[in-house]
């Protein structure tokens, strides 16, 4: 299939070009202000074992909440996976910070992780790499249990079983064996952490080899980046193309405000997923790409650095926002942190970073009380002008995901080395 010449930033500008981007940076307080993480976890501890308590069977995952109680899906759904990864990141920190029911949390996750189990042969829909990298692949790295092994490998040749090499591309929505329409979406791009981490793990596609399974996820990559960005940085959410030629049908949205508006958490999608995949590959056209959604993320963001659910989006209010996008890119500007060399770019992402966390772990984003299920309230599944629909002005299972693992990357970053005695 001949591509298209991707939009790139001449690498040898990156530098002078990000930083002398105007409005890229809301004043934001020094990243070197402290964050209450050990608080934060408190509550979080809370509230997840509220939620383990109250499912005996351990079968329904939670998803959204306008409330005190979780709205729940089965295994099969694309947020399934984000409760279990939530259980592992509380035995990370209570682990690491010796907490006597550090074990009691292992015991949990361990539990809601199992339930996922029969996933890794869903080739149904291409979120496996959230249901399973976030719940199995977060356990894998936390105990090494070799029986999560082969289970992370299989799940990566049913999501690599999307792949039309007509197209370049995963295919996100839709049946396997679609011959008219072929749908990708953004948040595709965070799913292909799972596909490079199980060729670099023995993972292989059906009848293919390791090196396959890679190159499945370096050529989805490549054609996101030709396909999904605006000159000025900002994102599609959808593209259809013809699963016979790859051409492109139309770009559209499906949970923004327009075809041509930048939905928020679609942005944030971008940022993460490419970051990533520069720091498995190297490739540093990865890394470009994911400078260039990140800053234009920073030069639309409001002073509170939590965006609306829309960059578009004309309506005011809290009920408005969302404060899941908002932690999806802490953690990603952690990253970029952590990947960037230049000390003024380093301090950039990180001083982003601080003052998201800041704003997301305090009023009125942050909601300590029984009275929410959630950690993040004001958030958005989709854009809606209307604040008491389901999709709009509630809670989300992955906000609360994600701003954990900012938390402790944060933590990481900002904590010294214990000094050895």
């Amino acid at each position: 299939m001949k591509q298209n010449r991707m939009n790139k930033i001449p690498s040898l500008t990156l530098t002078a070009w990000l930083l002398a981007l105007p409005g890229a940076l809301p004043a934001a307080q020094p990243a070197s202000d402290s964050i209450d993480v050990e608080g934060v976890m408190r509550v979080a501890a809370r509230k997840l074992a509220a939620f383990d308590v109250s499912q005996p069977k351990k079968t329904a995952y939670p998803t959204d909440a306008k409330g005190a109680q979780w709205r729940t899906v089965g295994a099969a759904d694309w947020v399934s996976g984000f409760y279990p990864g939530s259980l592992w990141y509380l035995y990370e920190y209570a682990r690491d910070q010796k907490w006597p029911e550090a074990q009691a949390w292992r015991t949990r996750a361990e539990t809601w992780t199992a339930g996922l189990e029969s996933q890794q042969f869903n080739s149904s829909h291409h979120d496996t790499g959230f249901v399973m990298f976030d719940s199995y692949g977060n356990g894998y790295r936390l105990t090494g249990n070799p029986a999560y092994l082969p289970i992370l490998n299989r799940t990566a040749q049913s999501l690599a079983s999307r792949y039309r090499a007509d197209t370049g591309m995963i295919r996100s929505w839709g049946k396997i064996d679609d011959t008219n329409k072929f749908t990708v979406i953004i948040d595709n791009m965070m799913n292909l952490e799972l596909l490079v981490w199980a060729a670099a793990h023995g993972g292989t596609t059906r009848g293919g080899t390791s090196a396959d399974l890679r190159k499945v996820a370096t050529s989805h990559a490549d054609r996101a980046l030709e396909l999904f960005f605006r000159p000025d940085g900002g994102t599609y959410h959808v593209v259809e193309l013809n699963p016979r030629t790859g051409a492109v049908l139309r770009k559209r949205t499906q949970q923004g405000k327009a075809d041509e508006s930048t939905w928020s958490r679609g942005q944030t999608w971008a940022i993460y997923g490419f970051a990533y995949m520069y720091k498995a590959t190297g490739e540093r056209r990865y890394l470009e790409a994911s400078l260039k959604a990140a800053d234009r993320y920073l030069a639309r963001l409001p002073a509170d650095f939590v965006p609306p659910a829309d960059f578009d989006s004309d309506l005011k209010g809290l009920e408005f926002k969302d404060s899941s996008a908002a932690a999806i890119a802490a953690s990603a500007f952690l990253r970029l942190h952590r990947l960037v060399e230049a000390p003024a770019l380093k301090k950039k992402y990180l001083d982003a970073a601080t003052a998201t966390l800041r704003a997301l772990t305090a009023a009125p984003y942050f909601s300590k009380g029984d009275d929410k299920a959630s950690l993040l309230v004001y958030a958005a599944r989709n854009y809606h002008a209307d604040p008491n629909h389901a999709l709009t002005n509630t809670s989300l299972i992955w906000g609360d995901y994600y701003l954990l693992e900012a938390l402790l990357q944060y933590r990481a970053i900002t904590t010294p080395p214990a000094k050895i005695k």
